[in-house]
């Protein structure tokens, strides 16, 4: 009955067969908020990241309730949009570096973070994708979660047949699978900000801020040489999101050093989480400020 247990969300599947949107929305800010005071690990990491990333603001309360809310509000759209097919509202910023995208002839490497809604921002690409999307995905935290995740995911794949899931399982081969991948011409979506579990870090720095970053998108950038372009999702009201596509950081084509692409991918990340603090949704420490 952990906090990462599949029984919490199979509750909350069966209320929302009962309970109408708007009713259950509100249900999100209490529980929120004691997940918020009961859940101290994650709380105090966040409120870490926040105090280095936004000094001043993001060592308050409300700073790191605001995440732990977003978090919410997002899992329910997830929900919604998994179990009962709710149709989400997007908003496409750069369409034109989408298509881009899509025409290039080889394979690319899509750079993103963990905020917005990382599942439905995989749909919507594989939807909209004439080429497979292959994404990365850690391991669950419980056995339960685990099983129920991978059912949604493998239902998924089968309404998106563009759409290919990955996980990144201890002890596994998926970075050479990758790279086999992109050197096939494919497309590969990982996410550039968290380490968890077996991801090897890497220390970045900008404005006085060092991010631990995981290397393994900066070794597959390195090893393949194919373009690398920005894509963050984030969250504009229920069932409503935005999806932001940006000109490629790394052009490929070359040999590059992953601290080279390290240098060009940090400006990008770090200015969307300045503005979309409140939905970047990792639960570890990986910001620190910098000593004056």
């Amino acid at each position: 009955m952990g906090l990462h247990d599949a029984c919490w969300t199979q509750a909350i599947l069966s209320l929302m067969r009962w309970v109408p949107a708007p009713v259950f929305t509100l249900f999100a800010y209490p529980i929120s908020l004691i997940a918020y005071i009961l859940a101290v690990k994650p709380r105090e990491a966040i409120r870490a990241n926040l105090s280095a990333l936004i000094p001043g603001k993001g060592s308050s309360c409300l700073a790191g309730f605001q995440v732990f809310l977003q978090f919410s509000l997002t899992y329910l759209d997830r929900l919604w949009y998994l179990h009962f097919q709710r149709k989400i509202d997007w908003e496409i910023i750069g369409e034109g570096d989408f298509e881009d995208l899509e025409k290039h002839p080889g394979g690319a490497l899509i750079f993103t973070v963990h905020s917005g809604n990382y599942d439905i921002g995989a749909s919507l690409f594989a939807r909209k994708f004439t080429r497979p999307v292959h994404t990365v995905r850690m391991p669950e935290a419980s056995d339960s979660l685990k099983k129920l995740r991978r059912k949604e995911l493998c239902d998924e794949e089968g309404r998106e047949p563009n759409l290919h899931v990955h996980y990144n399982e201890p002890g596994g081969h998926l970075g050479m699978e990758l790279c086999r991948l992109l050197l096939a011409g494919e497309v590969v979506c990982v996410q550039g900000d968290r380490v968890l579990g077996e991801v090897t870090p890497t220390l970045a720095h900008i404005d006085g801020v060092t991010y631990k970053i995981p290397r393994g998108p900066l070794v597959l950038a390195e090893v393949t040489g194919v373009p690398c372009y920005p894509v963050f999702l984030n969250r504009r009201g229920r069932l409503a999101y935005r999806i932001e596509i940006g000109k490629p950081f790394f052009e490929g084509g070359r040999k590059a050093k992953a601290a080279e692409i390290s240098a060009a991918w940090l400006p990008v990340m770090h200015k969307f989480l300045l503005q979309h603090w409140d939905q970047w949704f990792v639960f570890e420490p990986l910001v620190t400020r910098d000593p004056a």
